[in-house]
């Protein structure tokens, strides 16, 4: 029972860095993740090499462990693996938790096992290191994928998002044992991220907003949502496109130039990365949430969370999508790179305003049933336990 978990099992963790909801970043919901953990371990301790900003009144059985941090191009890589594998060796712990791809902490995760004969617990949150079948990786890419499968392989136990991502998993980790595998969803704060909250100044003047944040890439299908938006367009009279987010600055640059060349310009919104408190409150007061990525996800926490703000979602049919957007229930799924599918879900949902409200308050339902912090954080609790005991 997960009453029996309270105050049982010690953990070591990571993030990036600790900075607080203004900064825009996933570190944000790690940390608060870790501090709705907190609530079901005897010890927590969280290794990172960037405080930015500590929340007051942090759990007594909560410790920051900040590492050195030695900036220096070529190296730094090397130093924070280096700072990051030492961090658990020296920590008392029961279990050491890893949950991205980032390798300085799969390298510690492994090295915890190898060198430290600790519990290890490892969350596979995507497929996008995968790549595909027959792909010829770049010497980086090589190295990372070998460093994840010396983890995954050294793992007690793995975690994954949704049975979705199996098939890409068995192809990628052969010889990963099934048995050491378990599906716990991704999660989201829904007293954070809910509806009726203030709309921000941007989406106040009266039009219809599709709205898309994250990661500006090639894989999220940023593109697509630009040409699909140029249909949208010769529909819809009075919309924008609002994307917010960071990305590699040559891309970007082409993203802009293809909004121009479309006729697009003051249509779509590059509005750059937002502070993650702010987020909800697009996603609140967005007409349609759109996520046509082309694949390498697991559970897209971007979606979970318009979902639990009511936002009707457009998304597309990739690996864990699927499990939280059922096609007509949830929100509405279309095929990858499907340029004329997203282009007329968006128009059915932005001319439909009954549909997307029962679609908004159907996917709210869903988040708080299955992808809650009140309903996933215990799961993991309970196999960090588990995990740590076996």
């Amino acid at each position: 029972m997960i009453d029996d978990l309270v105050h049982m099992v010690s953990v070591v963790t990571f993030t990036g860095r600790i900075s607080g909801l203004k900064a825009a970043s996933l570190h944000a919901q790690y940390f608060e993740e870790y501090l709705r953990l907190a609530e079901y371990l005897d010890k927590i301790t969280i290794v990172t090499d960037t405080v930015e900003y500590l929340p007051d009144n942090l759990p007594s059985n909560l410790t920051i462990q900040q590492v050195p941090k030695i900036k220096i191009p070529k190296i730094y890589g090397a130093t924070k693996t280096l700072f990051y594998t030492l961090g658990p060796l020296t920590t008392h712990a029961d279990i050491v938790y890893v949950r991205t791809f980032s390798p300085p902490e799969l390298m510690s995760l492994w090295m915890s096992k190898k060198l430290g004969r600790k519990r290890t617990l490892l969350t596979l949150g995507g497929t996008w290191l995968f790549g595909k079948p027959y792909e010829r990786p770049g010497l980086k890419k090589s190295i990372f994928r070998w460093i994840l499968r010396r983890a995954a392989y050294s793992a007690d136990a793995v975690t994954v998002y949704s049975r979705y991502m199996m098939p890409e998993i068995r192809y990628f980790l052969p010889r990963l044992d099934p048995s050491k595998v378990r599906i716990i969803h991704n999660s989201v704060n829904i007293q954070r991220f809910r509806p009726g909250l203030s709309p921000p100044n941007l989406l106040k003047n009266g039009a219809d907003t599709v709205f898309w944040v994250g990661r500006i890439n090639e894989g999220k299908g940023v593109g697509d949502l630009i040409e699909a938006f140029k249909t949208v367009c010769q529909h819809i009279k009075d919309v924008q496109l609002v994307i917010a987010g960071t990305g590699d600055n040559l891309y970007v640059k082409h993203l802009k130039k293809k909004t121009d060349e479309l006729g697009l310009a003051g249509k779509v919104l590059f509005i750059g990365g937002i502070p993650n408190e702010e987020v909800p409150r697009y996603m609140a007061n967005c007409s349609v949430f759109a996520y046509p990525s082309r694949g390498g996800e697991g559970i897209p926490r971007a979606i979970l969370e318009a979902m639990a703000c009511e936002a009707p979602v457009v998304a597309t049919k990739v690996s864990g999508i699927p499990e939280a957007i059922i096609h007509g229930g949830t929100g509405l799924l279309v095929e990858r790179q499907n340029i004329e599918q997203l282009a007329d879900a968006l128009i059915t949902l932005l001319g439909d305003k009954n549909l997307a409200r029962r679609l908004g308050e159907a996917a709210r339902r869903k988040i708080e049933k299955e992808f809650s912090h009140e309903v996933v954080i215990p799961q993991i609790a309970e196999l960090l336990k588990q995990t740590s005991l076996s």
